[in-house]
């Protein structure tokens, strides 16, 4: 056993893809697959593909939701990456309070956005901003209670 070598000033508040309290929710299973390169990983953006039941990491479809509940595929090497098997059956969170990483600094009340080529999750102050960063807003979803640093732990509010 190791000692831990650094302290961080800011702790995070919960795990990514972790359901953040106990507020209304919606999950469902779906097939999530790779877009080009990138792998499907907890915590980001999904869309429908054209195969019933089966979704794609960022993506141009109509978004669904955010992948959660990392301590079910542990069984399946999931590593601190958080990365899933290209064609895993995950869970998607379509509402709730879900942790996730934004990429940009967050403060409550931003709307949040995805890149289409990776999934990944921004903060924005409007939907214009996001357009400019050729980003797609996620329909009904802002962040909550907390502010958060770029690459910092975040409560993302879905309702879609």
């Amino acid at each position: 056993m190791t000692l831990q070598k650094q302290v961080y000033e800011k702790q995070a508040a919960g795990v990514i893809g972790e359901l953040a309290d106990t507020s209304p929710k919606r999950i469902a299973p779906y097939i999530v697959k790779a877009n080009s390169d990138v792998k499907p990983c907890i915590g980001c953006a999904y869309t429908l593909t054209d195969k019933a039941q089966e979704l794609i990491i960022g993506g141009t479809g109509d978004f669904v939701g955010i992948a959660v509940g990392p301590k079910q595929y542990v069984t399946e090497s999931l590593d601190s990456s958080l990365l899933l098997k290209d064609g895993a059956i995950a869970q998607i969170c379509s509402m709730g309070h879900v942790y996730v990483t934004s990429k940009t600094d967050v403060t409550p009340g931003n709307i949040a956005a995805f890149d289409p080529a990776t999934g990944e999750i921004y903060a924005y102050a409007d939907a214009e901003a996001a357009a400019t960063a050729k980003h797609t807003v996620i329909p009904n979803a802002k962040f909550v209670f907390c502010e958060a640093d770029a690459k910092g732990t975040a409560i993302l509010e879905l309702n879609s």
